[in-house]
């Protein structure tokens, strides 16, 4: 989802300087015609996709070859001006652009002789990108030299505008537009599948494993990916959404080479047509090489995709256990999350002396108040707690009726008027979550919006963990809601 938002606000900046649109808007906008495309058939999003590739490899050889005319051996010295450390962070962050290969072992499902296809696929795909990446990279930096692309937001617009003038600028935006939408394209197919084999196998929710009875695509999945990119896509800075799907790609890829030994030794005799070359050699140096690059890494940018693991994972972990267990560890998960905005907003306010805006500031507090007081209705359902508050007083009689009509009425109500305050507080916390988000990404301030004045460095710590907590606190109050609101008692 990372991967995707990071292309839509691509291609939304570059068609923002032709179309007279807040990027936003056209990365949002870009976004759902893909969605909207892939529910519609895995053959019209291939048969887009294929015709975006040609256009764009031809582009890229078209602009090499001409940079060929202007290449001058001294512009590639010193061969790493920024010593090894500049070359461990350059490829922590265009490690993303190998995202995408394991999109055809994600549709698997839908590839003809998947034993021979698939491998053949991923290794002529990388090998190929990987001549492209590195003739594109050696005559553009040959051309112009490393500085002036270091400089520039958008080297390879600065390359075509070197080599042709305007109309260069004008190929190159064109292609650049053209390498975010096929790279959208593939994230939200490969993403969608993804989650719809996780629901196939009970580790997400089944209904995402739901398939359009005249689609045939798993539509439910499609919609979910495109709507938690959508939900990245509002932050609109590219180059940490680039840091998080790179650390994002990063950890995926870890935990496939330690899964790949584990699985090696545990279940050796399952048939494999294709085998890893040089076991283990090749599984170890790419988990230390996973590991190295880390460290190099946006600190900001690893504490939000921390934050959204540990969110899988506890996704995870709530589909192993019992409807019972998941409702009493959303319910204390919920309290937690509005128990520590309370704090936060605590500490911010009376101990630091940073006031937020006084809308912000009354929003906030009511929301936490009201999952703090909602959330204990979630982990303890209140008809069970009536029921054994009732019965050593005698009020209820009957071992084989379990509430009354009466009660069941007024207790399902009750829960439902907390699941829906519970939920009406999502929007608002959201609200303030990408105010917030804004400040701190993109060093933007909106007084209206979330504070009179900018936090001081000090403090910044803090906002990023308070934006953590609304994170985890909006989606729990969504997940803690929707349970009070469907809850039903037998009478």
């Amino acid at each position: 989802m990372l991967y995707a938002a990071m292309n839509a606000v691509g291609f939304a900046l570059i068609a923002s300087r032709y179309i007279p649109l807040d990027a936003v808007l056209i990365a949002e906008a870009v976004l759902w015609a893909f969605c909207i495309l892939n529910v519609i058939g895995v053959k019209e999003a291939g048969r887009t996709q294929l015709i975006l590739t040609i256009v764009l490899i031809s582009g890229l050889l078209f602009l090499s070859i001409s940079s060929l005319s202007g290449f001058k051996q001294a512009n590639l010295e010193p061969l790493m001006p920024m010593g090894m450390s500049g070359v461990l962070a350059a490829t922590g962050l265009s490690f993303v652009a190998y995202w995408g290969f394991e999109t055809i072992a994600a549709v698997g499902g839908e590839v003809r002789k998947p034993e021979r296809t698939i491998p053949l696929c991923c290794v002529l795909s990388v090998l190929i990108c990987s001549a492209i990446y590195v003739s594109t990279t050696i005559t553009a930096v040959g051309l112009l030299g490393w500085r002036p692309l270091a400089e520039s937001e958008t080297p390879l617009i600065l390359v075509g505008s070197a080599i042709l003038g305007p109309m260069g600028e004008a190929l190159v935006s064109a292609l650049g537009a053209v390498a975010t939408l096929t790279s959208l394209n593939s994230a939200l197919l490969s993403a969608a599948r993804i989650a719809y084999a996780l629901a196939k196998t009970e580790l997400l929710p089944k209904g995402l494993a739901t398939v359009h009875g005249r689609l045939k695509t798993p539509y439910r999945a499609v919609v979910l990916s495109s709507f938690l990119a959508a939900l990245f896509t509002l932050t609109s800075f590219v180059s940490f959404l680039a840091e998080a799907a790179s650390f994002g790609f990063l950890t995926g890829l870890l935990v496939v080479n330690i899964s790949l030994i584990a699985l090696r030794r545990k279940r050796r005799h399952l048939p494999r047509k294709f085998k890893t070359p040089l076991y283990p050699l090749t599984p170890i140096l790419a988990v230390l090489a996973c590991l190295a690059l880390v460290p190099f890494m946006d600190p900001a940018v690893l504490a939000v995709s921390l934050a959204i693991g540990l969110l899988g994972l506890m996704v995870f972990l709530f589909e192993l256990t019992t409807a019972r267990t998941r409702e009493a560890a959303i319910g204390g998960f919920s309290l937690a999350s509005g128990l520590a905005v309370l704090l936060i907003l605590y500490i911010l306010d009376v101990r630091l002396g940073w006031e937020i805006s006084s809308w912000a500031h009354h929003v906030l507090l009511a929301c936490g108040l009201i999952q703090a007081l909602a959330s204990p209705f979630c982990a303890i359902p209140l008809g069970e707690f009536y029921v054994a508050v009732s019965r050593p007083l005698g009020l209820v009689k009957e071992p084989g009726v379990v509430l009354s009509s009466r009660a069941a009425k007024a207790i399902t109500a009750l829960e439902r008027l907390m699941g829906i305050l519970q939920i009406g507080t999502a929007p608002l916390t959201a609200i303030i979550l990408y105010s917030l988000t804004t400040l701190l990404v993109r060093g933007m301030y909106m007084p209206f919006m979330v504070a009179p004045l900018p936090p001081e460095p000090a403090y910044v710590p803090l906002l990023v963990v308070m934006c953590i907590s609304l994170v985890f606190s909006t989606l729990a109050a969504i997940i803690s809601g929707l349970i009070l609101v469907k809850r039903r008692y037998a009478t």
